[in-house]
């Protein structure tokens, strides 16, 4: 099993090489940048947005104890505490597969 920190840097390696993280029938977020403790994404309603890497992180450790989340939909995170921006936390998750969870 990976460190959390270890599959945030593999999701965020992925992500900026892609330029962009889209699941199959959802919205597509687009990478902009990253400072020392978040990234930015676009999203296709216009609004940039800022993603902390603890959001990431709590998504990662959420997979991690409960790997139905993975194929489950963005409002399951909500549970474990990550609100208002579900939908690119659990797109970027999906930029590593489960088995490296």
């Amino acid at each position: 099993m990976s460190s959390t920190s270890d599959i945030l840097s593999k999701i965020l390696d992925e992500f900026r090489t892609r330029g962009f993280s889209q699941i199959s029938g959802y919205n597509r977020f687009g990478y902009i940048r990253e400072t020392g403790s978040a990234v930015f994404i676009s999203r296709e309603t216009g609004k940039d947005t800022k993603v902390p890497f603890s959001k990431i992180e709590q998504g990662i450790d959420a997979v991690k104890s409960d790997p139905s989340i993975y194929n489950a939909g963005p409002s399951k995170l909500r549970a474990y505490g990550i609100t208002h921006i579900t939908s690119p936390i659990w797109s970027l998750l999906h930029l590593v597969s489960l088995s490296e969870y």
